[in-house]
């Protein structure tokens, strides 16, 4: 099968040509729901797009918890955000949760604790395709993966001229490579992605 040119997108992004996106063979898009608990100003705009060019979408949400209660409230927000805007739906391209900000060190607890429980909470909640976003130097310095369920798929980001996630930890899911935040597509400069088939 072959894999899919995606894109992922915020509240940055407020002037899409998404007939462009479509003529320049963009196949799915990532939306970010919010961050804070505050959903993104572009959202709804942005999955009422998806929906209408008929793209399929993932969600991702931008992480700031540092103890596990807060991680496991990040996830609660999010369903309950999917079941008002969302019909409760799975997003095709599934949910991800953004791992890179140093607000989630503050308590010297490793990361992968807040990401095992948002992913564990969402799982629970029955949506079945969660996974974590994060840097390459986050993945393989940051975050013990020792400390993560095999099963959880993983979005790496690393602009480089291949995926070294990918092929480093070849037992995990790399199931999405971030490889530039520069992709110029029409007049649009947007984060570029793989998504393995």
């Amino acid at each position: 099968m072959q894999n899919l040119k995606v894109v992922d997108i915020s509240a940055w992004q407020t002037k899409l040509n998404w007939q462009a996106l479509k003529e320049n063979n963009i196949q799915g898009i990532i939306i970010k729901i919010g961050e804070y608990a505050h959903l993104d100003e572009m959202f709804i705009s942005h999955v009422n797009n998806a929906v209408a060019y008929n793209l399929p979408y993932g969600i991702y949400y931008y992480a700031h918890a540092s103890t596990i209660n807060e991680a496991i409230d990040e996830s609660n927000w999010i369903d309950k955000q999917i079941k008002t805007y969302l019909n409760g739906q799975n997003p095709p391209l599934g949910i991800w949760y953004d791992a890179e900000d140093k607000s989630m060190l503050k308590n010297k607890i490793n990361v992968a604790y807040m990401i095992g429980n948002f992913i564990n909470r969402l799982n629970e909640l029955n949506y079945n395709y969660v996974g974590l976003y994060s840097s390459y130097n986050w993945l393989t310095n940051i975050i013990d993966l020792n400390l993560l369920a095999d099963y959880i798929p993983i979005w790496s980001a690393q602009y480089y001229h291949e995926n070294s996630f990918k092929l480093e930890y070849p037992d995990r899911i790399c199931k999405i490579w971030q490889y530039t935040d520069h992709k110029q597509i029409d007049d649009m400069i947007l984060d570029c992605n793989i998504y393995y088939k």
